[in-house]
């Protein structure tokens, strides 16, 4: 150490291995017992102001010293801190690690595949089961060769009759998708009027009106039930 930081460290009454604090407050105290307005009752002397000067100077590379090295002259180095935690070891992976990744899941994709299949299939049922039940709902099965069918499912639900108003078919069916002229439209089927009565329709899936027959029918002469339509 230097022989001018030994003589600061003795003004100050602090050892070469003090905290740069204990220095800071050590330099106010003497600075204040030296200066020249802490003793106005005697005039300044050159004595006074050169051991200031010089305490001054002393204070000043010392705390230079400190922002360079990081310690005060004169003191014990220190080496590296030790780490507190030791630093994580690399993850190691295997060949046969990275093989096995691959193969587990393809096993889990190979089990979840019945799965998906057996869902699928059931949605789907339950689908085709929903709409069967929609369909039949709705009204009662009509024969496919045009002849009329006598069962119905309520027989107390009101259904489409020839010679019925417009007011009565819109109370039964709902209102039309569309009218054309004399003919309203129901998806598939449809009903017409003349002078605001009902004289035809056509029942024909998926889009059934309210009839107990795909097509009207009334009697002939022989009193025989005869189907409208070809």
């Amino acid at each position: 150490m230097s022989q001018d930081f030994a003589l600061l460290y003795m003004q100050l009454g602090l050892h070469p291995d003090c905290s740069l604090e204990d220095l800071k407050r050590a330099y106010r105290i003497r600075v204040g017992e030296l200066h020249p307005d802490r003793h106005l009752d005697r005039p300044a002397s050159d004595d006074a102001n050169a051991a200031l000067t010089e305490l001054t100077a002393l204070y000043s590379g010392a705390i230079r010293f400190h922002r360079i090295h990081g310690r005060l002259p004169g003191s014990t180095p220190r080496g590296p801190a030790v780490a507190s935690r030791a630093a994580p070891e690399p993850a190691h992976f295997t060949t046969t690690a990275l093989r096995a990744a691959p193969r587990e899941s393809d096993r889990a994709t190979q089990s979840m595949t019945p799965r998906i299949a057996v869902l699928s299939v059931l949605v789907l049922v339950v689908v085709m089961v929903v709409l069967h039940w929609s369909e039949t709902a709705q009204v009662a099965p009509h024969a496919d060769n045009g002849d009329a069918v006598a069962a119905a499912v309520d027989p107390d639900t009101p259904r489409l009759e020839l010679g019925m108003e417009e007011a009565a078919v819109v109370a039964i069916q709902g209102a039309p998708e569309r009218v054309q002229d004399d003919v309203w439209n129901y998806g598939s089927s449809w009903v017409r009027f003349e002078d605001g009565h009902v004289v035809d329709w056509a029942s024909v899936p998926p889009n059934r009106l309210m009839t107990l027959t795909p097509r009207p029918v009334k009697e002939d002469e022989n009193g025989e039930e005869e189907a409208f339509g070809p």
